[in-house]
């Protein structure tokens, strides 16, 4: 997260907004508005919805949509993200083992928001997915969302060599 200034030593820049100190700060409510007004936050829930998907508020300002079962060919990923929504496929069980997984989807929570939302976030997303996959043979590796979201903390196990 570049820019990032501490304020108190505790605070960590590597951790996305609203873990730590900043969890129910300005920042996380102006990601939340900003991902609700530009219809992400209600576009996963209607995916949700649509996925028999049981809602729970969770972490990072995240709504949770557990047991999510698509009835329609869908990324196979554990977790997708729409606006502040996150797409769950895995159990409780599953969940714990991966601690650091919804750090990953918050940070792209964020960057739903900084793009305003699906009408900019998904083609560009869609984009790169496709140029990662040209380049690597894989739709994640070179991703520059999945990317700066954390490619360890979501799940992907190797590291390419930094962005240019």
């Amino acid at each position: 997260m570049s820019g990032c200034r501490k304020v108190r030593p505790e605070d960590d820049c590597r951790r996305p907004p609203g873990t730590g100190a900043y969890a129910g700060s300005v920042i996380v409510r102006l990601r939340q508005t900003v991902n609700f007004v530009t219809l992400g936050t209600p576009l996963g829930l209607l995916f949700a919805l649509v996925g028999r998907a049981r809602i729970s508020r969770g972490p990072h300002g995240l709504l949770l949509a557990r047991g999510y079962r698509a009835p329609f060919p869908a990324p196979r990923a554990p977790a997708v993200t729409i606006g502040d929504v996150v797409l769950l496929r895995l159990d409780d069980e599953r969940l714990a083992r991966r601690p650091r997984l919804l750090d990953h989807e918050a940070r792209h929570a964020v960057q739903y928001a900084c793009c305003l939302g699906p009408t900019v976030f998904l083609p560009a997303y869609l984009l790169a997915s496709i140029w990662s996959w040209w380049v690597t043979g894989d739709f994640a590796l070179r991703n520059v969302f999945e990317y700066r979201a954390g490619l360890v903390d979501g799940g992907y196990v190797s590291l390419p060599p930094p962005l240019p």
